[in-house]
């Protein structure tokens, strides 16, 4: 099975790729940090799988064609999709956790960075993918969001509103693919992980 994993170079994303790729998945890694994505396959050299690592930019309206083309290559079609990348308030401020930042505060170039990635990039790889899963009559969207609780908290914009875009479009997108095979779902992490957050 052909999966791509966003996100991949650390933290959750790293850990899903490597868990696919123990469950037989041909896994290819995206991640804008090569060094990352370079740890990543001495990683995975270990557990035996199928890895190919790909450095894109999300941000880039380009990407989704650019790792659809990729992957193709490498693996054929892809089945499963694992959207993961994600930037968060951190970029905004270090203390965001203890000094919220005030929506007021953020640049519009902050908030269509994040947008860029969290939001705008899923929806072009959901695009790019679902004809050929519908195709096929089969295919799995997995979009990693937050707690209702992170999404509207204090000083949470526009990391939280970015993720409450992909929340709403993975409904809506679960509703339109009814019946063809493939679905999509959300991952909300439980607890603290080890991100750039």
């Amino acid at each position: 099975v052909s999966t791509v994993v966003t996100g991949a170079g650390r933290g959750l994303g790293r850990a899903m790729a490597l868990g696919l790729l123990k469950a037989g998945h041909c896994v290819v890694a995206i991640d804008r940090d090569r060094t990352e994505l370079d740890a990543l396959e001495r990683d995975a050299k270990a557990s035996g799988g199928n890895l190919a690592c790909l450095t894109v930019d999300l941000t880039q309206s380009d990407s989704a064609e650019t790792i659809v083309a990729f992957v193709e290559s490498k693996f054929g079609p892809i089945a499963c999709l694992v959207n993961c990348a994600g930037i968060g308030q951190e970029i905004i401020s270090p203390k965001y956790a203890t000094v919220p930042v005030k929506f007021w505060t953020v640049g519009e170039d902050i908030w269509k960075r994040i947008f860029a990635v969290n939001a705008d990039a899923v929806f072009r790889l959901c695009v790019a993918v679902t004809p050929g899963m519908m195709a096929r009559g089969w295919g799995r969207i997995v979009n990693v969001t937050t707690s209702l609780q992170t999404m509207i908290r204090e000083g949470m914009s526009p990391y939280g509103a970015s993720k409450a875009a992909i929340e709403a479009l993975s409904a809506i997108m679960a509703k339109d693919l009814k019946g063809t095979g493939v679905t999509v779902n959300v991952l909300v992490p439980g607890g603290p992980a080890a991100t750039r957050m």
